[in-house]
């Protein structure tokens, strides 16, 4: 830099050299050379040997994530005042992310920390224009970041096509095996999975035990019996056995796969002939995984949450791998289907012969969780059904600390929701007016909030204008002005953050109201026919009615709280602040009234 912050000889702090490689290679000396010119400018500028230099250096990390082993360990330094200076080979270094550099800088700034980087050595963080310029820098190392990762994912696309393994953790019944091709005279190396044999003796005994069964916990136990264990040793369980199940690595490229991806659109980078019942399928892009800044994240203690989200079938990239599959088309697409009904099962439907027409729509008041179906045998219900109860899944699989949750008696709770729905629509109360006047009122709200889309967006326009000119100015401004057009420029873009963070909100709520005027017509249309349909609908068709009208519904006390769709952020009900999302803190409710069943008190709550 210009103006490096004169440094305390007496000042007993060390001088920090920061060095990152995003990817560790088998050739190249990024690494050596950027340690070998940070620490010559830290010698020559800050006066000190190597040996009052420390080294800070992350391999194979990512400059867009704060959490590099090296890196933290630096900042942890910086905050226990054990550094007077960091210097780096280029500011991408320190960081791709814009607003974890300028963080970064203002903490060192605070601290009489100097800042100095080998290739923008003319920077000066001291003065306005410096720092305008740094996050300019910081801004073009995030974009460039981007354009990296978007080139990854094409390359990743191109060698999709050709069936390749991308590396990873093996699935179990394979290894990795690396082939040397000469393409064009040029040497390279593709991996592709080899078969493991006695590991593929426990996949197909899995998928076999799977069908006959029709069950994940049954099947792990049966394997655990026979003495098989996974990929690292260890027993299996309902993840792993549905991991297996759901891979379609195992599964052989026949005309029955084909036609099932083709099915989903899935796209396929492979040719009709491919599908020749030899090969095994290889899908890509099956999983995103992603890091969230956690809440309790600072600048000198950057936190992660990270995530992996299983993306839906349509956006997987499917090929036919050069490894032979094992498991039938037929057979792999039946798993499929019977997963598809235990997911369905699993979505809190209860058994039909309980009748239970809440299911997982009742909450436990006490932690929130879903009140699942427990059937009482030998007892039954005035309409011949099995008497049941809604009980908490966590207190009575003892998954946590939920033990003061009443079991809730199944068929007056549900008698009893059925008829204060059937009596919005047939007494037209309050409650009736403001549902039905919801709509309209969302509309009008919907209103102002696409106006302000549309402002912003007009905004933001003019502002990449005036920046695009302010650029094209710099060219033949004189020195004397270009200080000012460095300002103006920081300025818009301040202004152009601020105003696209608006922009994004504005556009969530305007989503989140179209969906919430949706759910409210066609949960309005169906409440208004509510008490002529009821009498005639069979159990399902109960099921479903129940389903397009309530959220949730709660226990506590004498009271039942029903919570309607799309109706908690209307205008017409107020959420406590206090209260989680899943409804169980306040009383505060839709529709909120005293248990009456058969004109006197009749406690519902029942313990065992």
């Amino acid at each position: 830099m210009a103006r490096a912050k004169k440094i305390n000889t007496a000042d007993t702090r060390r001088v920090a050299v920061y060095v990152r490689k995003s990817k560790i290679t088998e050739s190249g000396k990024s690494i050596e050379i950027q340690k070998e010119k940070c620490i010559a400018l830290a010698c020559a500028q800050f006066d000190v040997t190597e040996t009052e230099i420390s080294i800070y250096e992350d391999e194979g990390k990512s400059g867009f994530y704060a959490d590099r082993p090296q890196y933290k360990q630096m900042l942890r330094d910086i905050e226990n005042n054990k550094v007077r200076a960091v210097v780096c080979y280029k500011i991408d270094r320190i960081s791709r992310r814009t607003i974890d550099l300028l963080n970064l800088i203002q903490q060192m700034d605070q601290k009489g920390i100097a800042f100095v980087s080998v290739s923008d050595r003319e920077l000066d963080t001291s003065s306005r224009t410096g720092k305008i310029m740094i996050a300019l820098l910081s801004a073009i190392a995030e974009f460039e970041r981007d354009i990296i990762a978007e080139r990854i994912t094409d390359n990743m696309y191109e060698l999709a096509k050709e069936g390749r393994w991308l590396g990873g953790e093996c699935p179990l019944g394979y290894s990795s095996k690396k082939e040397k091709l000469t393409i064009n005279g040029r040497k390279s190396t593709i991996n592709h999975l080899e078969p493991v044999s006695d590991e593929q003796l426990i996949v197909k005994r899995l998928y076999k035990l799977f069908l006959q069964k029709g069950s994940y916990n049954a099947t792990f136990t049966a394997l655990n019996n026979e003495g098989f264990r996974t990929k690292k040793g260890r027993d299996f369980t309902s993840i792993a056995v549905k991991n297996i199940l759901q891979n379609p690595v195992y599964a052989i490229a026949d005309k029955e796969m084909k036609s099932y991806f083709t099915s989903f659109d899935v796209t396929i980078w492979a040719d009709e002939s491919a599908f020749d019942g030899k090969q095994g399928m290889m899908a890509y892009n099956k999983t995103e995984q992603t890091k969230e800044i956690d809440q309790d994240s600072r600048a000198l203690d950057p936190k992660y949450t990270q995530k992996s989200l299983r993306r839906d079938i349509k956006d997987w990239i499917v090929s036919v791998g050069k490894h032979e599959g094992i498991i039938s088309g037929e057979d792999w697409i039946r798993v499929q289907t019977l997963m598809a009904d235990i997911s369905k099962d699993n979505a809190a439907r209860p058994k039909e012969t309980s009748k239970a027409l809440l299911s997982g729509l009742v909450r436990c008041i006490d932690c929130g969780s879903r009140m699942f179906v427990r059937a009482e045998g030998g007892r039954y219900n005035p309409d011949g059904s099995v008497r049941f109860r809604y009980v908490c899944d966590v207190k009575y699989r003892k998954k946590g600390t939920c033990e003061n949750s009443p079991n809730v008696k199944g068929y007056d709770l549900d008698t009893f929701v059925v008829e204060q729905l059937s009596n919005i629509s047939r007494d037209h109360n309050l409650l009736h007016d403001q549902l039905f006047n919801a709509e309209d009122a969302l509309q009008l709200t919907m209103k102002t909030t696409e106006k302000e889309i549309i402002s912003l967006r007009k905004r933001l326009s003019q502002i990449e204008q005036d920046i695009q000119s302010q650029i094209s100015n710099l060219r033949t401004a004189p020195e004397n002005l270009k200080q000012n057009i460095y300002a103006d420029v920081g300025i818009l873009n301040q202004e152009r953050d601020e105003k696209q963070s608006r922009l994004d909100v504005a556009i969530s709520i305007r989503d989140s109201q179209e969906n919430q005027i949706a759910e409210i017509a066609k949960m309005s249309k169906v409440i208004k026919e509510l008490p002529n349909i009821l009498p005639v609908v069979d159990y399902e068709g109960k099921l479903q009615l129940l389903r397009l009208i309530l959220e949730c519904v709660l226990v506590k006390g004498d009271k039942v709280h029903i919570f309607l769709k799309g109706m908690e952020n209307s205008p017409f009900f107020v959420k406590g602040q206090e209260r989680s999302d899943v409804c169980h803190t306040e009383e505060l409710s839709i529709l909120n009234t005293t248990y009456r069943i058969r004109r006197k008190p009749h406690a519902l709550i029942g313990f065992k």
